[in-house]
């Protein structure tokens, strides 16, 4: 036995033990999984043990697709992968009879393995390279959707839930994006890969933006409102006797100094000239403070977290009335991007090459009459929730007494 097969016997060995390690545990394992599917196990223990993957990137073609597929093949040449991506519905909001369908297509035509939203959103169905043209076929008329999201293209769009989920939900995101994503101006582009880079929309139904729509998307959708958030003073004045809030606190957690608190009255005033949509009073005070009734979606355009010139926030350029009107900006704005921009330059690439300049034309040309964002604005959108002290800190406790009851030793331990 040569020097090199006893070595990759020896790798495989400890890798399998490693993995049965890795099934010890309260939680579910993703190994015992992986072992009921056709996934290739061994040349994954091996990867673990020689700490390197044992996968190296290959290609594949499937007739008439440009988009969402992707392949890998093992350093020994003994297995391939094929995966697709797809895209899932908006919110991704699974019914039991979708998911169905989407395990029918897997055990078919893949080796039973499924990605629900992972790094890039998508669902992931790793494919048999035989059978990859029928599972196309498959996945358009078994699932209804489509096969794409990688390469110079629109790469999966992502909705918050909601109206469905959340009472901040300033529009209703679940139609704005299956709206966008299955209008015909969007729509042809999805299995080409025509752009110069990668696009990406995202809808966030409120200023806390959990879809991250303001750091991490080329079109960001983010509702929002005009003027200052309503209170109801009464329920105001009986959360604050019942203790519930303080209302130091709440005037001492608006960023921009708008809160004013009138211990005489008991009245809270908001100041909507100054008020930055941080939502910090609300996420507090809720449902006394609620977002205002003149309600927007902020339209901001270019941003990416990496890039030719570094991370970019999202640019603040309209506040629209509906999701529709944003469907003439986009596509003469995508239309300028591909005439405009160098190959793997995002938008915000060209806006840093050509200036805002080129997104004030094609506002001026498709949205006259909105109001609109400038260069240094963000229509008062703030960037993400945070964790509060309290919350880290439970967080943190749980996470070291369920490792010390199952591993022993503290957070630390192996």
């Amino acid at each position: 036995m040569g020097t090199e097969t006893v070595q990759k016997a020896s790798d495989l060995e400890r890798g399998m033990k490693m993995l049965e390690y890795l099934e010890r545990g309260p939680w579910p394992s993703y190994v015992t999984e992986l072992k009921r599917t056709k996934y290739p196990i061994e040349a994954y223990a091996e990867g673990l043990a020689r700490k390197y993957t044992p996968w190296l990137s290959g290609s594949f073609r499937v007739r008439y697709v440009f988009s969402g597929i992707l392949a890998r093949r093992s350093r020994d040449g003994k297995f391939v992968e094929i995966h697709f991506r797809t895209y899932a519905p908006a919110g991704r909001f699974y019914s039991t009879s979708y998911l169905r369908k989407v395990v029918e297509v897997a055990k078919r035509y893949g080796i039973g393995l499924m990605e629900f939203g992972g790094n890039t959103g998508a669902l992931v169905l790793n494919m048999i390279a035989e059978k990859a043209d029928e599972a196309v076929d498959a996945i358009r008329t078994i699932m209804g959707s489509d096969v794409g999201g990688s390469g110079d293209t629109f790469r999966e769009f992502y909705a918050c839930p909601g109206p469905a989920l959340c009472e901040f939900a300033l529009y209703d995101t679940l139609h704005a994006m299956d709206y966008i994503r299955s209008h015909p101006a969007f729509y042809r582009y999805l299995n080409t890969q025509m752009f110069p880079y990668k696009i990406k929309f995202k809808f966030s139904g409120c200023p806390m933006d959990c879809a991250t729509a303001n750091s991490r998307a080329d079109f960001a959708l983010i509702g929002t409102w005009v003027g200052a958030p309503e209170v109801d003073q009464g329920l105001f004045r009986k959360m604050v006797e019942e203790g519930k809030i303080n209302p130091k606190e709440i005037v001492d957690s608006c960023p921009s100094k708008a809160i004013s608190w009138n211990e005489e009255k008991k009245e809270l005033n908001i100041d909507g000239s100054k008020c930055l949509k941080a939502m910090n009073c609300i996420k507090k005070a809720f449902p006394a403070i609620r977002p205002g009734r003149n309600r927007k979606i902020a339209l901001l355009v270019g941003a990416h977290i990496q890039g030719h010139f570094g991370p970019k926030l999202a640019r603040a350029v309209a506040l629209l009335d509906s999701v529709e009107e944003i469907v003439p900006f986009a596509t003469e704005l995508i239309n300028k991007y591909m005439e405009l921009a160098p190959r793997r330059h995002r938008i915000g690439d060209m806006i840093i090459r050509r200036g805002f300049k080129v997104i004030s034309e094609v506002a001026d040309k498709t949205l006259p009459n909105k109001t609109r964002g400038t260069p240094s604005s963000h229509l008062r959108i703030s960037i993400g929730t945070n964790l509060t002290d309290d919350e880290r800190e439970m967080y943190e406790n749980w996470a070291k007494q369920v490792t010390s009851e199952y591993f022993g030793g503290g957070s630390g331990s192996r």
